[in-house]
This record gives structure tokens, C-alpha cells and sequence, in this order.
């Protein structure tokens, strides 16, 4: 069954058809114009891998009450959408993070997590540690700027990242 939706991300409009195959596999078309698209959940978090026409491309996807809170290569954008039916792809996000008062922590350098000291839902205090990233064999502790709650965790130990690449969220 296919799934309809008005999308909007900043002033622009687009209407898309999604359709679940099997597999992670998806028919999309937008505006028209249609293409196969491979969905892949990394690590039970909100990291995702997606090709799109044999382009691959990893982003950040949080469910928002309007929409969905997308991040690809540190950059944020809002997305809007109206369904017509209840999406199989909606089915599968997180929950939306509520974005007054959140903290991001994105990773200072590319690099490897070695280990993560928090998940969601656990009380962090100001200066403690809550991510390690190797990078050029070098263990960089990451600290929490502030006494919060941990949203969301990204990221796990093993796992490659990117300067900008956002690991957990902090309210």
C-alpha cells in the first residue's frame, strides 16, 4: 500500500508516494517523478543509511509532531508533512525530540567511538564524560556542557563519525 504526503521544507512544497517493498526496499515519486530508494536503520537509533538512485547518503531522523527534524553532514533541516495515510517509514522513526532546550553534542572530529557512558534517559551532571571518539590514536573524551537528561544517543562504540556528525542529545 502506498502512502501520500505533502512535504514542505522551508518555503518549498513537494507531494510524494512512498510504497513499501520488501526488505528495507521503497518506491518513492516525487513531484512525479519516480525512483527505487533502500532504507537501512543503523543501530536502533535515529541514524539511517538511504541510496536513492545508487547515490548513498546517511542521515539523522527524528520524528517531530509536525513532521520530522532531518540532519545530513551537521546541517538541520525541518520537514513538514501532511499524510493521507499512515506511512510504513513513519512507523519505523524515533519519537520527536522536543527542540526548546535540547543540546546537540556533535562530534568535534571525525573519528571512532570507543565508548558511550550514557543512554537515554540517564541524568548527567556538567563535566562528566559521556562520549569517547579515537581519532589519529588519541582518546578524546566528550563531556556533557551542562547537568541534563540524555534524549537521545546516536551513535555506539565501533562506530565511524564525522566532524559535525551529531552523537546524543542533551536537555
Amino acid at each position: 500500500m502506498a502512502s501520500k504526503y505533502q512535504l514542505r521544507l522551508g518555503d518549498r512544497e513537494a507531494e510524494v508516494e512512498v510504497e513499501e517493498k520488501e526488505g528495507g526496499l521503497f518506491h518513492l515519486t516525487l513531484n512525479g517523478v519516480s525512483f527505487p530508494v533502500s532504507l537501512e536503520r543503523i543501530s536502533q537509533s535515529a541514524h539511517y543509511s538511504i541510496i536513492v538512485d545508487n547515490r548513498p547518503c546517511d542521515f539523522f531522523a527524528e520524528e517531530t509532531p509536525h513532521g520530522y527534524q532531518i540532519i545530513i553532514d551537521a546541517h538541520t533541516y525541518a520537514v513538514t508533512t501532511r499524510p493521507t495515510r499512515v506511512s510504513p517509514v513513519a512507523a519505523r522513526l524515533p519519537e520527536a525530540p522536543a527542540l526548546a532546550g535540547e543540546l546537540v553534542l556533535a562530534s568535534p572530529m571525525t573519528g571512532v567511538v570507543r565508548e558511550v557512558h550514557v543512554s537515554p534517559g540517564d541524568e548527567v551532571k556538567a563535566g562528566a564524560v559521556v562520549v569517547v571518539i579515537e581519532a589519529m590514536k588519541m582518546q578524546n573524551e566528550l563531556r556533557a556542557s551542562h547537568d541534563g537528561t540524555v534524549k537521545a544517543v546516536y551513535v555506539s562504540a565501533g562506530q565511524r563519525v564525522e566532524q559535525g556528525a551529531p552523537l546524543l542529545v542533551l536537555l
